[in-house]
């Protein structure tokens, strides 16, 4: 008799498991039950960049705080654009604006769309959009600039021309061992940069064809100089435009005795092409 109990007492265990399988989970009935029309969206968390290089060629990262359901659409206002939703995450959004000759002011609108097809109320973010005049490396090259250098170094009128280096690399050579930037600098220290070592002191800049932007070139070691000897390495950042009457640099150059990437004298030099 006791096993039959047993039995029978297993047979009503797998009969609820059975019945209890084939019916659906109170979190599924609930998902199955909510009314997806009553979800209000609304933006949030709206950002990316707000000013720009209007290269035509560069993609800025925008996006907003995600759904899970909801499609988002996003549309340039007042300047045109090229627009790819990332394939992971259809919140994120790679703009491409297009190519602008002079400064312009432009919008990026986005609308989220719901499981259930409900649209929240756009939202807005304001973009700046610098104007970008496309050069290659060979416009920078065998040409005169002219202009000023101002703080650690003051010289106006600052003349300078640039030779093409590596890639996308300028170089305005040293002369006598006194490099281009800083000249003032090293002469009133009574050093001179020597061969064989870095740039020995030539001034490297890397042009960005595609933003704007100038860098420094490699490990920027720039050389050593006697008497000493003393090393450094140059620390540059800045940007050109080749919009205008005639195409402008505007650099940040400084010299670094400690390679850590800190510039401990410093000069700003502004230089149109003659």
């Amino acid at each position: 008799m006791k096993y039959r109990i047993i039995n029978i007492f297993g047979l009503f265990v797998v009969a609820a498991f059975l019945f209890s399988s084939c019916t659906d989970s109170d979190i599924k009935k609930a998902q199955d039950s909510y009314d997806w029309s009553k979800v209000q969206p609304k933006i949030l968390d709206f950002s990316g960049p707000t000013l720009v290089s209007a290269s035509g060629q560069v993609p800025s990262l925008y996006s907003v705080a995600g759904r899970g359901g909801s499609t988002y659409e996003f549309t340039p206002v007042g300047w045109g654009a090229d627009i790819q939703i990332d394939e992971e995450f259809n919140f994120k959004a790679y703009v491409t604006w297009n190519q602008a000759s002079v400064d312009t002011a432009a919008l990026l609108v986005v609308v989220e769309t719901t499981h259930a097809g409900v649209k929240s109320d756009p939202d807005t973010l304001a973009v700046t959009l610098e104007a970008f005049c496309p050069m290659t490396v060979d416009d920078f090259v065998n040409s005169s600039w002219t202009g000023s250098e101002t703080g650690d170094s003051e010289v106006d009128p600052l003349t300078v021309t640039f030779e093409k280096g590596s890639g996308d690399v300028i170089i305005a050579k040293a002369t006598d061992g006194i490099p281009a930037f800083l000249s003032q600098v090293y002469t009133g220290w009574g050093e001179s940069f020597q061969a064989g070592y870095g740039f020995e002191g030539d001034v490297h800049l890397t042009v960005g064809l595609l933003d704007g932007g100038i860098s420094g070139d490699g490990d920027n070691y720039w050389g050593q100089t006697l008497p000493g000897p003393y090393d450094y390495w140059q620390v540059v950042a800045g940007n050109w435009n080749g919009c205008g009457a005639a195409p402008h640099m505007s650099i940040s150059f400084g010299l670094d005795w400690a390679n850590d990437g800190a510039a401990n004298r410093q000069s700003q030099i502004e230089i149109d092409q003659d």
